[in-house]
């Protein structure tokens, strides 16, 4: 008979820290990177800072002498204004700290865009572009004599709702289903008597939706991968519609907001890239009854009108706009 031995004891797991900091990176518009949260860095930011909450509204009404109150007619969101006390050192001596210095406010440009980056551990980042519009000068000491240096500067963000990261969808002929629908199907999936078919080339791609989980309706960048023939997409009854063919290789792309130009751009497709080989304007050949401003409504899993005649693919890549940083 063996001997038993006792199995050895496995404490626990050690418990996940129940609270993490907020995790701030400023990219400049040179493309150097600064952590704002990690004092050992040489850089961070102290209490106080400014542009992580609410932007500043301005109410749109309209009111008549006749009736009591006003007629809420909208809300405009203001640039927002963003302000970051922070400390700036280095200890290896005078020529590091002003090495470090030039370089970080080489970083900052009041004509050209970096990024602040938000990130709360475990639910993903957002973005806000920034721009400098000032700084207060009030020096206390010979910073480069000490190695260290206190700022106050204030930063602009004229797009200022925080972006989410990105989200890409798509969608193609080879996802519908077979041609006949079964008995099995329509157990499944609920089609009515009257429905036959699959809408097969040529016709709607009903499964295709998107989630917009933000504060504002968001605009979707839209993508048709050849080969097609005709195709259009939207959200609801207002679609974008391309009349002409798009041979295999080839794409058009198309953003819907109203912000960016809204152009229609057609080449050849890099598939490494995910982008268009030296893009043509082809807006106007697009179908004139199109509704070029398309939005996608905040909620999860909004529906999209996509229809295709052709084996190409349909993609959208939406990136949802945020009042706050989390």
């Amino acid at each position: 008979m063996g001997i038993a031995f006792a199995v050895p004891y496995r404490p626990p797991a050690a418990p996940g820290r129940a609270y993490r900091g907020l995790d701030l990176t400023w990219t400049g518009w040179d493309g150097s990177e600064w952590p704002l949260t990690r004092p050992a860095s040489g850089l961070f930011l102290r209490p106080g800072v400014r542009g992580l909450h609410l932007p500043e509204f301005e109410r749109q009404s309209s009111s008549s002498p006749m009736v009591a109150g006003s007629r809420h007619l909208g809300t405009v969101t203001k640039d927002r204004d963003v302000f970051w006390p922070l400390y700036l050192y280095n200890d290896s001596g005078s020529d590091g700290f002003v090495a470090r210095d030039r370089l970080f406010w080489g970083s900052l440009d009041p004509d050209m865009e970096g990024t602040w980056t938000a990130k709360v551990p475990g639910r993903g980042q957002r973005t806000l572009a920034l721009r400098l519009s000032g700084s207060d000068d009030d020096m206390q000491h010979d910073p480069i004599q000490r190695g260290w240096a206190q700022y106050a500067i204030n930063l602009l963000a004229d797009k200022p709702l925080w972006v989410g990261e990105t989200i890409r969808r798509s969608w193609s002929q080879s996802d519908l289903r077979n041609y006949y629908v079964t008995e099995e199907d329509r157990i499944t999936y609920g089609y009515p008597p009257d429905v036959i078919h699959y809408l097969s080339s040529g016709g709607k791609l009903g499964t295709a939706a998107i989630t917009n989980d933000g504060d504002v309706p968001a605009y979707a960048v839209w993508t048709v991968i050849g080969h097609t023939t005709d195709v259009s997409f939207g959200v609801g009854g207002r679609q974008i519609k391309v009349p002409f063919e798009i041979p295999a290789g080839y794409a058009v792309q198309f953003d819907t907001d109203p912000t960016d130009g809204q152009v229609l751009w057609y080449g050849e497709w890099d598939n490494v890239a995910k982008a268009i080989k030296s893009p043509v304007d082809r807006t106007k050949e697009m179908d004139p009854t199109s509704a070029v401003s398309v939005s996608i409504p905040r909620g999860q899993n909004r529906p999209l009108t996509i229809t295709m005649t052709g084996t190409g693919t349909v993609m959208a890549e939406v990136r949802n706009k945020y009042r706050r940083a989390w």
